[in-house]
């Protein structure tokens, strides 16, 4: 296993899905985690999003595995909500050396075209604006503690490959690429490495919930474009978390600036 003794990291979205497995998989290498989700009910979404309560269980899953973490309700739409968070993993466990920029939402128009400005803006705002936010609150701390770093974007295989009707949501993470190339470069001379990993279809609320399920069974074209290669439905969050929790170790010490598509051979079609 990747060790991350000593450091600390902060995770958003970590209620749920990826990001709570991320959280998990960070503290079981010896990562202390600040894991941070909304809280509510994001508005104009029609699933539900993460709880307080799903926080929690979060925070007693990693404390009853015997890892450290700290809880803080953030919406990665208001930078002084994540300055906070950061502030938090600098007072309760000395500094941050890791981040993982995982909060999102999905929508599903009928058509890209057909996305209401109401759905584009919530998806670039949470998806990209967020993924930003997080990097502007946490990188003065990262420079502060001068050990370097890494912070890891997670994207989408919808950022490689065209999917049908979510062209607002394609177009938020490869936003998200090129933030994470620009902020790669900048901070080489610093040691904070910056990637991005892609995931394939993942088993989450996400993209497991009534309005998913009758997106991917009736939109135009849809069901093709997720069908995978190998012999599974889909992946789980735990198998996007181990690739994450290589990243942000020092076995992955010299890569910065790439992206790790983890898909099960979805984009090869």
């Amino acid at each position: 296993m990747s060790d991350l003794t000593g450091r600390v990291a902060l995770v958003t979205g970590a209620a749920r899905g990826i990001g709570r497995a991320t959280a998990l998989s960070l503290a079981e290498a010896g990562a202390a985690v600040v894991v941070t989700d909304i809280g509510r009910q994001v508005e104009g979404l029609t699933y539900g999003t993460a709880s307080n309560e799903d926080l929690a269980a979060t925070v007693a899953m990693i404390e009853e595995a015997g890892g450290r973490a700290a809880p803080a309700l953030v919406d990665v739409r208001d930078h002084g909500q994540l300055v906070a968070a950061v502030e938090l993993a600098d007072s309760s466990f000395g500094g941050l050396d890791v981040v993982v920029a995982n909060a999102g939402v999905a929508s599903w128009p009928a058509s890209t075209w057909q996305a209401t400005p109401e759905q584009w803006q919530t998806m670039i705002d949470v998806v990209l604006t967020g993924t930003w936010n997080t990097c502007r609150a946490a990188i003065p701390a990262m420079l502060r503690t001068g050990r370097g770093g890494s912070i890891v974007m997670v994207g989408s295989t919808a950022a490689v490959k065209p999917v049908p009707t979510i062209g607002h949501y394609a177009a938020a993470k490869n936003g998200v690429i090129g933030l994470m190339k620009s902020l790669a470069l900048e901070l080489a001379g610093d040691s904070i490495r910056v990637n991005v990993v892609h995931p394939g279809g993942t088993g989450t609320v996400m993209t497991q919930n009534p309005a998913a399920e009758h997106w991917q069974a009736t939109a135009p074209g849809v069901g093709g474009t997720l069908e995978l290669p190998m012999p599974i439905h889909r992946m789980e969050p735990l198998d996007v978390a181990v690739a994450i929790r290589w990243l942000c170790s020092d076995e992955s010490r010299y890569m910065t600036g790439t992206q790790m598509v983890l898909d099960a051979g979805a984009t090869l079609r």
